[in-house]
């Protein structure tokens, strides 16, 4: 049985590789971007966030060495007991350079499956709690390949929950999808979406898929440091009015944006993909102010068409 007592998880996503898309991630990882001093940051900010009580573990294959680091992370702790998921369904092609044409490929096929779940299964071994379909799409079909299902049934009854990430302006057609889908299979527990003031359009089938006995993860709460104060690029006439907001309620903009999130009963886990110790320290101070009423905060919801095209601008760095 699933069951956490922290409500916060964290996200590896721009701990396991050199580049990523979260505004100032160079600035937060530093100059040296070896391997070694990235897992040497990876573990310290592990180690703080498991001391602080986080135990929802969120890796990918995409993500660099994010597998290979949480896991010789795991094997030094003496007694474990954290929940980890991973995602299958991209291909990390960078090789560790962030100034590359293409970071990512994305296949969905049962081939890649089953590749990428071996390579899952040797970097984690039995520390593997889940496993998502990565970024699911109203196109990609997988949730409708019978070979693919196949497959995740298999990785089911071998004792390793089953769930799906979302991604894209069309995320709410994808959990109605999966919802529908699920209703006969029930194959898949968890669900992962882009959560945030700025993205607030899947609200309504989160809840339904809660409502489904699906657990939901929040990802992406700071919109990649869009909802934050290190944005002087995108969103400022939003940005101001927020931080406006968060000043009239003795919050800054990133508790604001955080505690939004947190706040939502029908959300199980809120990932932090922070990069640094004072990152994880900022989200557990924000915490002290869980019970401030935060107003509706509808009308700071972007367009999602326009949401998703200002996020494609965003930059590896």
């Amino acid at each position: 049985m699933f069951k956490l007592d922290n409500k916060i998880g964290l996200g590896l996503a721009s701990l396991g590789r050199p580049g990523y898309i979260n505004i100032g991630h160079h600035k937060d990882i530093g100059d040296d971007k070896s391997q070694s001093k990235m897992m040497q940051n990876c573990h310290q900010v592990l180690d703080y966030a498991y001391e602080k009580g986080i135990r929802y573990f969120d890796v990918a294959r995409v993500y660099g060495n994010a597998e290979e680091f949480l896991s010789s992370w795991i094997r030094k702790q003496s007694n474990f007991n954290g929940f980890v998921g991973s995602k299958w369904g991209y291909e990390y092609l960078a090789n560790w350079d962030i100034n590359v044409e293409k970071h990512e490929r994305k296949d969905h096929s049962s081939s890649f499956l089953k590749h990428q779940w071996v390579e899952t299964r040797m970097n984690l071994g039995k520390s593997i709690d889940l496993y998502h379909i990565h970024s699911v799409t109203p196109d990609s079909k997988v949730l409708e390949d019978p070979d693919v299902i196949n497959e995740l049934e298999i990785i089911k009854k071998g004792g390793v929950d089953i769930g799906i990430s979302t991604s894209g302006p069309e995320q709410k057609k994808t959990i109605e999808k999966l919802i529908r889908i699920n209703e006969k299979l029930k194959l898949f527990n968890f669900l992962q979406s882009t959560v945030n003031i700025f993205d607030q359009s899947c609200t309504s089938v989160l809840k339904e898929a809660a409502n489904q006995k699906i657990n939901v993860i929040a990802k992406e709460v700071f919109s990649n440091g869009r909802l934050t104060s290190t944005n002087d690029i995108y969103d400022k006439k939003e940005i101001q009015s927020l931080q406006e907001v968060s000043k009239e309620l003795d919050l800054s903009l990133e508790e604001l944006a955080f505690l939004w999130v947190y706040q939502q009963a029908h959300i199980k886990i809120v990932l932090t993909g922070a990069t640094t110790i004072s990152q994880v320290q900022e989200n557990f101070q924000s915490l002290k102010k869980v019970k401030t009423l935060i107003p509706n905060l509808e009308k700071f919801a972007l367009p999602v068409n326009e949401y998703w095209s200002i996020r494609k601008l965003l930059k590896w760095n």
